[in-house]
């Protein structure tokens, strides 16, 4: 008889660091919009700023916090949220001030994706087969 994997370990540290990415957001957000608020810069252009921030926050920390209750189809966002950072990262490449934050970025993404979504534990339960098929 045959049951279903429980999500595994490397599928919850992706989840969590998926959703540490949206927390970032949502810190930055909510610095724009006190900058908004005090002064600090153009009301408007804060507001709508924080906004974006928030819907970046959403769009990480809904597959982040599904990935670390076991959702199988959040894998496949945070997937595409990662390839996506790492596209942006390198298209907005600038050696001279940036390299080492640009590098860091780039380690955080590609852990997330190669040692954590891309294992072979990870794919067979997002696939979602069962004890005895995976292999």
């Amino acid at each position: 008889m045959s049951r279903e994997i429980a999500a595994p370990g490397p599928v919850r540290a992706a989840g969590a660091l998926v959703a540490v990415q949206g927390a970032a957001a949502l810190v930055v957000a909510v610095i724009t919009l006190v900058l908004g608020l005090s002064g600090g810069a153009p009301a408007l252009v804060a507001f709508g700023e924080a906004g974006v921030y928030l819907v970046i926050a959403a769009a990480f920390l809904a597959p982040g916090v599904l990935l670390w209750r076991g959702v199988r189809g959040a894998r496949n966002g945070a997937v595409f949220l990662q390839l996506l950072v790492l596209g942006g990262i390198w298209w907005g490449f600038d050696p001279i001030d940036s390299i080492l934050v640009d590098v860091l970025f780039t380690a955080y993404c590609l852990a997330v994706l190669v040692l954590l979504l891309f294992l072979a534990s990870s794919r067979e339960w997002a696939m979602g087969l069962k004890e005895d098929q995976a292999g």
